[in-house]
């Protein structure tokens, strides 16, 4: 028991500092593109990167909103919050999931169209990615809502703490595993592949420029595609093992941790990959370090000679 609660007491910590780690870089890329919208900052890039960083700041407010529950539990032994409140919880975390999982599936969708069909002009407006961003949302919340079919799908799992799409109910873990991490990583895969493959063959092999950025287009693939599927590894661990047995009570804390996890990476390779964004607030930061007011010297008064 004592054990039991020490893992809880350090993921509750661990759950916490990856929440800050999305929040802090999603909010800055968020403000600098809105404060600068008018100024160089329009673009449908960055309209892409808007989307990516409002997903991934209500990822966290969804799964926060247990937190307190989860601390009662944990700390004073309360018993777990109401039926529909649960069911609610859960249903709100797979739709946040779902959005940040396909709002890469959107960046990709746009990345193909600029550099495959880049003949279609339509498809490269502000209108038609907002359609596409909107249609992203919409999927994802009719899949959310379309889970309450089953009366088993949104649980409270005692041994996370947390109400979720629980894996002890396989038809509905099964479709969301597919939905949201094969089919998904499946696209994803197609899509950069094409990219890759028609760069590749257009362009000058023996071009050093070239070459490098088929380098850095190969390492962005690699990178997407592996955060995605390390995000949902451990829940399809969870649901194999609970198909042919039972899963242990700590990779279902996991389960949660690692959703949380990849999507601060997800968020600070946000911010590293904006050069606008960079070079805003790097700017800033050297206008307020060479600000008169921070370099003034104290003159200290001379010794009186008696």
């Amino acid at each position: 028991m004592m054990f039991n609660r020490v893992f809880h007491e350090i993921v509750n910590v661990l759950f916490l500092i990856s929440c800050l780690f999305i929040v802090i870089p999603t909010l800055t890329i968020l403000f600098i593109i809105l404060y600068n919208w008018h100024n160089h900052f329009r673009s449908v890039s960055n309209l892409l990167m808007c989307n990516s960083c409002i997903c991934l700041i209500f990822l966290v407010i969804t799964y926060s909103i247990q937190t307190p529950s989860f601390i009662r539990q944990i700390y004073f032994d309360e018993s777990q919050s109401s039926l529909l409140f649960c069911q609610i919880s859960a249903c709100l975390a797979t739709f946040s999931t779902g959005i940040v999982a396909h709002s890469c599936l959107v960046q990709a969708i746009y990345r193909f169209c600029l550099l495959i069909l880049s003949k279609h002009k339509n498809l490269l407006t502000f209108r038609t990615n907002s359609i596409i961003i909107l249609i992203s949302w919409l999927i994802n919340l009719l899949i959310a809502v379309g889970m309450f079919i089953s009366p088993f799908a949104y649980q409270y799992d005692p041994e996370s703490h947390f109400c979720t799409l629980t894996t002890h109910y396989f038809p509905t873990s099964f479709s969301i595993s597919i939905l949201f991490v094969f089919v998904t990583a499946l696209t994803l895969i197609i899509l950069y592949g094409i990219i890759l493959y028609q760069t590749i063959n257009q362009f000058d092999l023996n071009s050093r420029s070239r070459n490098r950025r088929n380098q850095k287009l190969f390492h962005y693939i690699i990178f997407t595609v592996s955060l995605h599927v390390l995000g949902g590894i451990p829940y399809i661990i969870c649901l194999l093992m609970n198909r042919f047995g039972r899963a242990p009570a700590s990779l279902y804390s996991i389960e949660v941790l690692s959703l949380t996890f990849t999507s601060a990476i997800h968020s600070i390779f946000l911010f590293g990959v904006n050069r606008q964004v960079r070079q805003i607030l790097f700017r800033k930061r050297n206008q307020v370090s060479s600000h008169p007011m921070n370099i003034r010297k104290t003159i200290q008064p001379l010794p009186v000679i008696s």
